[in-house]
């Protein structure tokens, strides 16, 4: 193992996990995180933010929002749900804004 110097200000994992359609916890973030998870990696490109955010896609957090999608912030130890594509500049400056 050998340790990176890449050090990104922020990461946010977008959950982009789909389950079955007869899934009793619905289409899980699926149905809408692939769209946040494009629409929050052109927010970051066109915002000048570059190498200091990263933008992931995993599977399941854990937690699956009625709409949406859910993405944790990190380092702020923050998730939030019910993301939608139309939100991704709002959560790009919000975890790039100093608390």
């Amino acid at each position: 193992m050998k340790s990176s110097n890449l050090r990104p200000a922020v990461q946010l994992f977008v959950c982009t996990n789909v389950r079955a359609p007869n899934d009793p916890l619905r289409s899980g973030c699926g149905a809408s995180g692939p769209a946040v998870f494009s629409a929050l990696k052109r927010a970051v490109l066109s915002g000048g933010a570059g190498p200091r955010v990263w933008v992931t896609a995993t599977g399941c957090q854990g937690h699956c929002p009625a709409s949406g999608c859910a993405v944790a912030v990190y380092p702020r130890n923050e998730h939030l749900v019910e993301v939608v594509e139309a939100d991704a500049p709002a959560v790009l400056r919000a975890a790039l804004t100093p608390r």
